[in-house]
């Protein structure tokens, strides 16, 4: 809503805050910032498309495990915590996480306090969020190939 509305800087605050909680939900903003054309939509699809692997290949990784058989979604989710699995991200996750922070935060700041200058930086920046995105994608998927079960 911040962002629909043009109020960059409490949306900055916001990102700030959600960030610093862990509860920050990027892909929304990202959308919204799409709107407004402060981030490109191919990078927005990108980032997107790259989480939606991550969640189809979790959900695949648990089901395949289960057997494709489950009693409840409580068993899937593993409530209970009979069976837990535990997800270690991967180092260059972490880099692409605080990339994409950075290039929200930057192109958030753009339309108040933005030069030229600055928007060159938040184009490499945004590159390199690409690039780490990229990265992420196929580590996560060597990781996959690496630890699945040989048959």
């Amino acid at each position: 809503m911040m962002i629909m509305n043009e109020w960059y800087l409490p949306a900055f605050g916001t990102l700030a805050l959600s960030g610093a909680s862990d509860w920050v939900l990027i892909c929304c903003v990202a959308v919204a910032m799409v709107e407004k054309e402060l981030l490109h939509p191919g990078l927005v699809g990108l980032v997107v498309a790259r989480d939606f692997l991550l969640v189809g290949g979790a959900f695949y990784k648990r089901a395949s495990s289960l057997g494709w058989k489950w009693n409840s979604w409580s068993d899937f989710c593993n409530l209970d915590a009979i069976q837990r699995e535990k997800v270690q991200p991967l180092f260059i996750s972490k880099v692409n996480t605080v990339f994409q922070l950075m290039l929200v935060a930057g192109a958030l700041l753009q339309p108040e306090f933005g030069t030229e200058e600055t928007q060159n930086y938040i184009t490499y920046l945004g590159w390199l969020v690409a690039t780490t995105t990229m990265a992420s994608t196929v580590g996560y998927g060597v990781k996959y190939y690496q630890l699945r079960p040989r048959t």
